[in-house]
């Protein structure tokens, strides 16, 4: 497993290892096993609060989370998720989402739990060591670029997760609990996909990113001479590059230090898969 870098640090984000299998697992059995702690908490009336992902209340976007383990209960539930006809406008995702949640609009929270601790384990154990004849196949994404099922199962998977907690504890005004070693390889993985999606917009010169926290790191990605440093809070910025934040309501949370005219255009573009 790697080990976490001291905060003074600056770490190639291109050059972050890759989880294996194994990790991938702890990583998903963490990032679930956190979340399940948060849900069993919650109060009635929190269910119900609003959250940034605008469409969703909390039971919505715990009904997209029973969704998406179910999904890796197997192949058949796969493929009856994944080839959900987007409508127009719509990301391949979006539909996906759309479909979990009709199925699950009567569910009361309990029964949402009660799924969540039926088809978890399952969907883990096969993201982590199973489905091999699709982890290979890379299809093109508008956001994450060629996405491959593989990158899905070990990666994002445990990342939405982890957003989504994010999501509810702030939604509810609960504490996020988090620490260095799996948050912040958690949010390593995002500063490496970071890297790989602005490597051809650097110009051959370098980015950092000082995200403060328990969860950050000081990451530089690109090549050449650093140009611009952008400070954050690791929290906020994961916010920011799943998209919740707009560029502007993440401008008053970041300091953007060096060449400005250069980095913003950049940084207006960033947005990541969660």
């Amino acid at each position: 497993m790697p080990t976490s870098q001291p905060k003074s640090t600056t770490i190639d984000a291109a050059q972050i290892l890759y989880p294996d299998a194994d990790e991938a697992h702890r990583l998903l059995q963490m990032a679930f096993d956190r979340l399940m702690k948060l849900l069993v908490n919650l109060k009635e009336d929190e269910w119900y609060l609003p959250t940034a992902c605008t469409a969703w209340d909390v039971r919505r976007m715990v009904a997209h989370q029973a969704g998406g383990y179910a999904s890796g209960t197997g192949y058949s539930e796969m493929f009856r998720q994944y080839l959900t006809p987007p409508r127009k406008g719509e990301l391949p995702e979006d539909a996906v989402n759309r479909r979990q949640l009709a199925e699950r609009a009567g569910r009361t929270p309990a029964e949402l739990i009660a799924e969540l601790r039926q088809v978890g384990p399952t969907a883990m154990q096969k993201w982590a060591y199973q489905f091999r004849l699709v982890k290979p196949i890379a299809i093109p994404h508008p956001v994450g670029g060629w996405l491959s099922m593989r990158h899905l199962m070990w990666v994002v998977h445990s990342r939405d997760t982890w957003m989504h907690r994010l999501d509810i504890c702030r939604a509810t005004n609960r504490p996020f609990e988090h620490t260095a070693e799996h948050d912040g390889r958690i949010a390593g993985l995002v500063m490496r996909d970071v890297a790989m999606q602005l490597r051809g917009r650097l110009g051959g010169r370098g980015l950092i990113f000082d995200l403060s926290g328990v969860a950050g790191g000081r990451y530089r990605v690109g090549d050449g001479d650093v140009a611009a440093t952008l400070q954050m809070d690791v929290l906020d910025f994961n916010i920011w590059a799943s998209g919740r934040y707009s560029y502007n309501e993440a401008y008053s949370r970041f300091t953007l230090s060096g060449d400005v005219a250069w980095a913003e255009p950049i940084l207006k573009q960033l947005l990541i898969l969660y």
